[in-house]
């Protein structure tokens, strides 16, 4: 059973579906970006100011908890992260080890990241941890002297 729904006011709630097809990292092994949220594999959003809805991101600051939902019309599972910081970022000019970092952080391959960069134009970087709800169960331990 998850722990109970954190009780801080949630600042922003959004979709999270996109699938990673081949612009993955090869370290992910989810297919799409909330899975690896779930994972502990993604911990950071991209939001890019041409997107709908980027003012409301403008307000979201570190401390602040989002909401992931699944799918687009925000049905499906969601997850709970709190925002440690928030970046101004251009993937399409920003340094190589700003790109390494990010593209660890989302699980997209750096390749992709300035492709996003190219097309979409600047962007804030929101990283978080891992969720806080629903609180990742940690693997069972096989017990002592098991062979299996």
């Amino acid at each position: 059973m998850p722990a109970p729904e954190p009780a801080h006011r949630v600042a922003f709630s959004c979709g999270l579906w996109f699938a990673y097809g081949r612009a993955k990292r090869p370290e992910v092994t989810a297919s799409t970006t909330f899975e690896a949220v779930l994972r502990g594999e993604r911990t950071s959003t991209t939001r890019f100011a041409r997107w709908p809805g980027h003012e409301a991101w403008l307000r979201v600051l570190p401390g602040d908890l989002i909401r992931f939902h699944e799918f687009k019309d925000r049905s499906g599972r969601t997850a709970v992260v709190r925002v440690s910081s928030v970046i101004p970022i251009s993937l399409c000019s920003c340094c190589e080890a700003e790109i390494e970092v990010w593209s660890r952080c989302e699980g997209w391959s750096p390749e992709r990241g300035r492709a996003l960069g190219r097309e979409l134009g600047p962007a804030l970087w929101f990283r978080h941890g891992e969720p806080i709800w629903p609180a990742r169960e940690a693997p069972p331990v096989p017990a002592q002297g098991s062979l299996f």
